[in-house]
């Protein structure tokens, strides 16, 4: 690691010279193949400068038109970075504090009324997210040709689905990824400042960081450099549509690689928050967040990949992927856009980290943790092997994950974990007890150069409780 950050400038080099030593070609094109990904671009940071810019495959898969350096890819959830650091601007400004509580902002939503900034910006708030409602899911259809959400949306129209739903659990007490957290401190952005969200995102964050290409999905229409979206059905290609009004600070933003790398330079290089607000943004929260390793700050998730602390986050619309990694001690970024909804970025993302630093992928070569129970081993095995092939036994399951699994979210994890191929190993990384369920990890590698985390976690009846695949 110590030699790494020594020759930062000899990196730039590498990466920045002729295509047939780029070394980030080969994994990223063997991804794209097997998980059929029409475009993709990357960039890397190395100490505060943008060192590599690639581009691969088309932006419109019907046009052929190849994707390059200014291409724009809808980024999801990487918005809730943004979000978050307008609040914790607003904060410094005086104009927000932390321990608000939504009946400061929105009276009008009486269940999540106590719930405060803090537990929203963490993901412990207990509000149901909008976008796992059946009302919701309801409304993707395909029109045209395309898929999409015909119906007009805005923050009243979403704020409707929730507002009469109980908490999914008391403020504080569990973490919860929900989209309608971001919605709502989007809101709060707007009544703080007295700006549009997209308007006070732009001055107070585009600006600052030299974002020249990005905008909101508002502004689709009018982009010419647009690629085009698309999700997977029955292992062919649909092109999408945008959100439709359906999104704000949750997931809006519509940007490129490099935009996306001058973001990360200007937080971390001091331009949008204050260190003290910065250390506060990345610091992990008390629960864990989608495995025994991982927690979250705010609008960032918090682990390490080959033994390297990874500060990051990733986002998924109807026809696209992102995702965008910081590695603190290193210095670097690595981010990710792609236009197949059902990709992952994380994985093309995580690929690209091993080309670059081979050393320290071989040395941090996955080993068994101690404990491991090898009949919950093979569980975990034939679980995978259940929802490949798209007939798990749901007797195993608890009623919520039973409830959570609808017919939509299980074709699209077949068709998601098929891309990937075969595993060829499986190692144990250990589990993590919590309200009497046991979260089981392992390590799972693919011939295509992919590893990913599985985590199982077994209610306390020894019932499936959540089972997840995530870099």
């Amino acid at each position: 690691m110590h030699a790494l950050r020594i020759v930062g400038a000899a990196l730039a080099v590498m990466l920045l010279g002729a295509a047939s030593s780029d070394p980030v070609a080969s994994p990223v094109e063997k991804i794209m193949t097997a998980a059929r990904v029409p475009g993709v671009q990357v960039a890397v940071v190395d100490h505060g400068r943008i060192v590599a810019l690639h581009a691969y495959g088309v932006q419109d898969v019907a046009t052929k038109s190849p994707v390059d350096d200014h291409t724009r890819f809808e980024i999801g959830s990487i918005t809730k970075q943004f979000t978050a650091a307008a609040i914790l601007q607003l904060k410094a400004a005086g104009k927000v504090r932390l321990d608000d509580t939504l009946a400061k902002y929105l009276p009008e939503y009486a269940a999540a009324k106590d719930v405060t900034i803090a537990q929203m910006l963490g993901q412990v708030s207990g509000i149901p997210d909008y976008t796992k409602q059946p009302a919701f899911i309801a409304m993707v259809a395909p029109i045209g040709g395309r898929l999409t959400i015909p119906q007009r949306g805005d923050f009243a129209a979403m704020l409707a689905i929730v507002r009469d739903k109980p908490l999914d659990f008391a403020p504080g007490t569990q973490w919860a990824y929900s989209n309608t957290n971001y919605e709502l401190l989007g809101r709060i952005v707007e009544i703080a400042s007295g700006m549009p969200w997209q308007a006070y995102v732009r001055a107070h964050i585009f600006v600052p960081a030299g974002m020249t290409e990005s905008g909101f999905m508002q502004d689709e229409p009018a982009m010419r450099d647009a690629a085009t979206g698309y999700a997977t059905d029955g292992g062919t290609l649909i092109p999408t549509r945008s959100f439709n009004g359906w999104t704000t600070g949750a997931g809006s933003i519509v940007s490129t690689a490099s935009d996306v790398a001058k973001w990360d330079v200007a937080l971390f290089g001091g331009k949008i928050v204050s260190a003290d607000d910065l250390a506060l943004m990345t610091q992990p929260g008390a629960f864990t967040a989608l495995s025994a390793s991982m927690r979250y700050g705010f609008g960032w998730l918090i682990d390490a990949f080959e033994g390297q602390r990874r500060l990051w986050h990733n986002g998924g619309t109807l026809g696209f992927a992102a995702s965008n990694e910081v590695y603190p001690a290193l210095s670097q970024a690595i981010v990710v856009l792609d236009n197949n909804a059902e990709s992952s970025t994380d994985a093309i993302a995580e690929a690209v980290f091993n080309a670059l630093h081979p050393d320290i992928a071989a040395a941090a070569a996955p080993t068994t943790a101690p404990g491991e129970d090898p009949a919950i081993t093979a569980r975990a095995k034939r679980v995978w092997n259940d929802l490949v092939a798209g007939h798990p036994d749901r007797s195993e399951y608890t009623d919520r994950f039973n409830a959570a699994m609808t017919p939509d979210v299980l074709a699209g994890a077949t068709e998601g974990l098929k891309r990937l191929g075969t595993p060829t190993t499986w190692t144990y990384a250990g589990s993590t007890a919590a309200g009497g369920a046991v979260s089981y990890d392992y390590r799972v590698q693919f011939a295509i150069g992919v590893t990913i985390t599985v985590t199982m976690t077994l209610a306390p009846d020894g019932k499936i409780a959540g089972y997840v695949a995530h870099a």
